[in-house]
């Protein structure tokens, strides 16, 4: 495994390859999307909801179409497109047990950044240890904040930290455009 931390004209130059002339108008739409999501945060948590149902159906469906291709008998073979199937039917048809679901992902996403976080700080003593130990409290914070307001509290939190992930996504993109552009000047 890579512990190497890439250097900013590498991510600079991955990015502009995968964006290319659309960064500015990708990167405009996710932060008008983030302020939405942090002035509606019940709507962007529906909204989240409802792509992660798509995703999952879209995904039942490919799994379905390939266990019928592959001429799959066992029962064991169609488990994960009707998992996949049912449970995006799920998060359409029930909207708020899909988004306490997505707390509860990010309950565990936040407690796996912080170990992450916690651990790194011990490899990388003298390269950011505190930030990776304040990453780390801030993680636990969060999912504290998840938890104790779960599943309630999902209806609101899964939205406003994803406009907030989406903001911050844009503003990054924006900074990445600027560095290419100076790049090239």
């Amino acid at each position: 495994m890579n512990n190497q931390i890439p250097d900013l004209s590498t991510v600079v130059e991955a990015e502009r390859k995968m964006f290319g002339k659309y960064v500015l108008p990708i990167a405009v739409v996710l932060i008008i999307i983030g302020i939405f999501g942090l002035l509606s945060p019940v709507i962007l948590s529906a909204a989240t909801d409802g792509v992660l149902a798509a995703l999952l159906i879209i995904a039942g469906f490919t799994w379905f179409i390939h266990s019928y291709q592959m001429h799959q008998h066992h029962l064991a073979d169609w488990l994960k497109p009707v998992l996949l199937l049912a449970t995006g039917g799920v998060m359409i048809a029930l909207p708020n047990a899909g988004i306490a679901a997505i707390g509860l992902m990010f309950i565990l996403y936040f407690v796996m950044d912080a170990y992450r976080n916690f651990t790194q700080s011990n490899v990388h003593a003298g390269h950011g240890r505190g930030w990776f130990i304040f990453s780390g409290v801030i993680d636990v914070v969060i999912a504290i904040l998840f938890f104790v307001t779960w599943p309630q509290g999902s209806l609101i939190l899964v939205g406003i930290f994803v406009g907030v992930n989406l903001i911050f996504d844009g503003v990054i993109l924006l900074m990445l455009r600027n560095a290419v552009s100076g790049d090239h000047q």
